[in-house]
């Protein structure tokens, strides 16, 4: 199965993997629309005395929608994301059944059936799972929301997620490899050269 994996050495912090993400998955699909009429936000940095995306939405400073991180870590910074493992633990972990695997085997969610009990928050070892606090299913439950993951794209009938597409140096490449698991998923060598977009 095609996986999103980052190579660091080329990343170079610009965040246009989030920014993709975040219009990708707008109603608009356009990155002005999306910023002036939908309100999306595009920087966490008004958000940052918030931990807790639901008190930070609650401040009136909700956080990114988008479903990648670039960490900001030195000397490589790298763009995260859901790993789609193959032995997804989160899945697993999931009680209701929100969280399930595809026929390919992408991890996908049901957002009707997420209670926000955040299991699989605990249980992803790459810490690629967020909450989205502007959607929730328990409104008696205060700071509820729902699992917030990368899905390739897969609803967008894209043929590469939009991350891929955005970046302008060929950080994070789309493709089969035979060595995934949760722990192989960023490579620090230089792959063959790509293309542009």
């Amino acid at each position: 199965m095609k996986r999103v994996y980052p190579i660091e050495s080329r990343c170079i912090g610009c965040r246009l993997c989030e920014i993709a993400c975040i219009v990708a998955h707008s109603r608009s699909q356009d990155a002005i629309t999306s910023f002036r009429s939908e309100g999306l936000v595009f920087n966490n940095e008004r958000a940052r005395p918030f931990i807790d995306p639901a008190e930070a939405l609650k401040a009136g400073r909700p956080r990114t929608s988008a479903r990648c991180t670039v960490s900001p870590s030195q000397p490589y910074r790298v763009s995260t994301r859901c790993r789609h493992c193959d032995d997804a633990e989160c899945v697993l972990a999931c009680k209701t059944g929100a969280l399930h695997k595809d026929a390919e085997g992408r991890v996908l969610l049901d957002e009707s059936r997420c209670v926000g009990c955040w299991m699989c928050i605990m249980a992803c070892p790459s810490g690629a799972i967020s909450r989205n606090a502007a959607c929730g299913n328990v409104p008696s439950v205060e700071n509820n929301g729902v699992n917030h993951h990368c899905d390739l794209c897969v609803d967008l009938g894209l043929d590469t997620p939009a991350c891929v597409r955005m970046c302008p140096v060929a950080a994070l490449v789309f493709e089969d490899r035979d060595d995934q698991s949760a722990t192989s998923a960023v490579s620090r060598e230089e792959p063959a050269p790509v293309t542009a977009h």
